[in-house]
């Protein structure tokens, strides 16, 4: 009982270490632009802005976290967005917009989509701002497919992050390899976890037992009672990935057909 109490505290441990890495690299990140006009006059057009994007999925939210405004998307939302709007002490009639996502790539997306929606203004970023993408990708868009980013995430969840983030500007600065890495490691972890503790409920025979040519158990790890944890262990990060995936061909769609409509 010992042994077991210690590797789920293990194992819960091992899945706050996972979220928490997840989500650290966007709470540092963010894109910023002035926007005239006080918080509470960019309001309404902000909120339909955003609503625009995300197919009415945005709504205003109280815990603005000390800024004048705050705006984020719905829980079930596969698109999200977090806003933040302060006014500019020093400046009158001057307002800060911060866009928040899970990705840089699409912060910056996002952000050049706003800027242009609120001041009618030619803009240079979206697509045209990465490196990585192709100039086939950025004159031609095209879409990611929900299969092979469901059915890669099952397989290997660090080749579902490969096919999402290849050619795609959902993706930006080192996302990609973050991802990557973070899933093939906690890979290793827990099955690493789940093969030991498996191996512990194995049950074992006597000297004696197979001397008198006893059966024995077969030694496979899918055979013991521990397996099931063990199973359980590898299809974590399966299923956390297809969330994962799911919201990443989403938004990686939605950007191609912004920039059918809208110049970048």
């Amino acid at each position: 009982m010992n042994m077991q109490k210690f590797f789920q505290h293990k194992i819960l441990n091992t899945l706050f270490v996972f979220f928490f890495l997840s989500s650290f690299s966007s709470i540092y990140a963010g894109e910023v632009f002035e926007l005239e006009g006080d918080p509470g006059e960019n309001d309404i057009r902000l909120l339909s802005a955003l609503n625009r994007l995300t197919y009415d999925r945005v709504l205003s939210n109280q815990n603005t976290k000390g800024f004048a405004f705050r705006y984020t998307s719905k829980w079930y939302s596969p698109l999200q967005l977090d806003v933040f709007v302060l006014g500019l002490a020093k400046r009158e009639k001057m307002s800060l917009i911060r866009i928040e996502s899970s990705k840089k790539g699409s912060e910056r997306v996002f952000r050049n989509f706003i800027q242009e929606e609120l001041t009618k203004k030619e803009l240079t970023g979206g697509l045209t701002n990465y490196t990585d993408v192709s100039e086939a990708a950025k004159f031609e868009p095209y879409r990611k497919s929900y299969f092979w980013s469901e059915s890669l995430a099952i397989v290997q969840p660090a080749a579902s992050v490969f096919y999402n983030s290849y050619k795609s500007p959902v993706y930006g600065g080192s996302d990609r390899l973050k991802s990557m890495f973070g899933y093939i490691g906690l890979d290793l972890l827990l099955a690493g976890i789940g093969y030991y503790y498996a191996t512990t409920t194995m049950e074992k025979n006597s000297a004696l037992e197979t001397y008198f040519f006893k059966p024995t158990p077969s030694g496979n790890v899918l055979d013991s009672p521990g397996a099931p944890v063990f199973i359980g262990l590898l299809i974590l990060p399966r299923l956390y990935r297809m969330i994962g995936g799911w919201q990443d061909t989403y938004t990686h769609n939605r950007i191609m057909e912004i920039s059918v409509s809208k110049s970048f």
